[in-house]
């Protein structure tokens, strides 16, 4: 009697795990994101469901820019990043970043975006993130392997929240272009036709494959964006460097299609189509094209996207960032983007610095987070200034106006007399917000104009 008495109660016991089981189950079954493909100018899903992306960056998890991030300097992250090598050692400089890795972006950040209504992330990395030096050293893990840990969680925590995630290689070694966001202003050699520029391009062809390989098949990512704004200046050397540029996209186009051929791969226009190749002229299948849109007057904004929809390159734009500067307003520009089905992530999530929190470049933002000295700072204090007071939800961030706006808009709405008013009559939002909205934009015109001046005056302004 009391062997069937047990036998009863663990079968009844194994029921109710399984039941109990159940919800977590259906949870990981419901944000299962098929994986993502090109048919003409849209997007689809494994299903044949069109997807039109949208949400926003993550700017400043895996390359910092001094103008919101945690430490001053306006040539870029990489003399910081030697100089603390130079006082602390390649490991112990690795581990400091990791640890401001892991704070500026936790768990919390993909449950914001997700709640906002958003379906995409965009991943800002640098190829330090990964790499030791600009030779192509990878950080291994004890058995050998790559150490890719901290872009696998990226995965789970987008695959748990039910958002895609774009891979932006946003520092490349040898500097893509000339701007500090790159790791370096006014240093690019990606492009050089020297040894050493040859060496560059193979460690970024290297790099690529190796990722490539690690994630092919996984459905979370949607695409590679292969390089973040190359050659994003207007200055006259900049022609000179097309054709290698142009070469060397194929090159990386062929390098991931032999060890993933299935993902979507990003080709970066950024200021208009004709800044890259067409796809038919190196046979490019399943790609992207990604636009920035800096502009100043809706009218500009306008012209850009008649530019792309006449381009006639029978393949989807995506405008991986924007933000409306002058004149433009976001109700034009959000509208015109959802009105073409144009994907689009802003720029950025999370801001620290100056009126951050009440600046619409920020869905987060906070004005009260003390900036690191890289070259007194001891390693405690450092490890202490990169450590939980930059969370999101650690007391000193706040949601900016423009996080709800943008809500208004990640269902696909458009607003009609935005775009009709060319954005000089904004309906979108509640009353609050547009009015948050107008003090905001000023707000950040300020700030922006100040840190103009700050670059000017150490050279770093192109």
């Amino acid at each position: 009697m009391k062997k069937t008495i047990k036998r009863t109660a663990a079968f009844l016991l194994a029921v109710i795990m399984a039941f109990t089981c159940l919800p977590a189950f259906v949870f990981a079954q419901s944000t299962t994101l098929p994986l993502l493909h090109t048919e003409g100018e849209k997007i689809f899903d494994a299903q044949g469901n069109e997807v039109v992306l949208r949400g926003t960056n993550f700017g400043g998890w895996g390359i910092m820019e001094d103008w919101f991030c945690p430490y001053t300097n306006p040539a870029g992250e990489e003399g910081v990043y030697k100089t603390l090598v130079e006082r602390f050692g390649q490991e112990k400089t690795h581990e400091l970043f990791k640890t401001y890795r892991s704070n500026w972006i936790t768990e919390t950040d993909y449950k914001n975006v997700a709640d906002l209504g958003m379906n995409v992330v965009r991943l800002p990395i640098w190829y330090r993130n990964l790499q030791s030096d600009d030779s192509g050293t990878w950080y291994r893990t004890a058995d050998g392997e790559i150490d890719f840990s901290e872009l696998d969680g990226v995965v789970d925590m987008c695959r748990k929240y039910g958002l895609y995630l774009i891979i932006d290689l946003h520092g490349l070694p040898g500097y893509q272009n000339d701007y500090d966001h790159c790791g370096q202003s006014k240093s690019m050699s990606l492009f050089d036709d020297t040894e050493k520029g040859r060496a560059y391009r193979k460690v970024t062809l290297d790099f690529w494959v190796e990722l490539a390989k690690h994630y092919a098949g996984e459905s979370v990512i949607a695409m590679y964006d292969l390089m973040n704004e190359p050659l994003g200046t207007n200055i006259t050397r900049d022609g000179s460097f097309q054709q290698t540029f142009w070469d060397f996209s194929n090159d990386l186009y062929k390098a991931v299609r032999a060890v993933d051929p299935d993902h979507i791969i990003c080709m970066e226009a950024i200021w208009d189509p004709s800044a890259i190749a067409s796809p038919d002229v190196y046979g490019w299948k399943n790609i992207v094209y990604q636009e920035h849109i800096y502009d100043i007057t809706n009218f500009t904004v306008l012209r850009k996207a008649n530019e792309i929809k006449n381009a006639n390159y029978n393949a989807p734009f995506y405008i991986g960032e924007f933000y409306p500067r002058g004149l433009t307003t976001f109700g034009y520009m959000l509208s015109l983007f959802n009105s073409r089905n144009l994907s689009w992530t802003t720029w950025t999530y999370k801001g620290a610095g100056p009126d951050a929190d009440k600046s619409p470049w920020f869905l987060y933002g906070s004005s009260d987070i003390e900036k690191i000295d890289y070259e007194k700072d001891s390693y405690e204090t450092l490890m202490q200034k990169f450590g939980s007071v930059l969370r999101t939800d650690g007391g000193k961030f706040t949601r900016t106006t423009f996080a709800g706006y943008a809500a208004n808009f990640t269902d696909g709405y458009s607003d009609k007399t935005s775009l009709m008013t060319f954005g000089l009559i904004d309906m979108a939002g509640t009353p609050e917000q547009r009015s948050g909205m107008q003090k905001e934009k000023l707000t950040a015109i300020k700030t922006t104009i100040l840190d103009w001046i700050r670059k000017l005056r150490t050279g770093d302004l192109l």
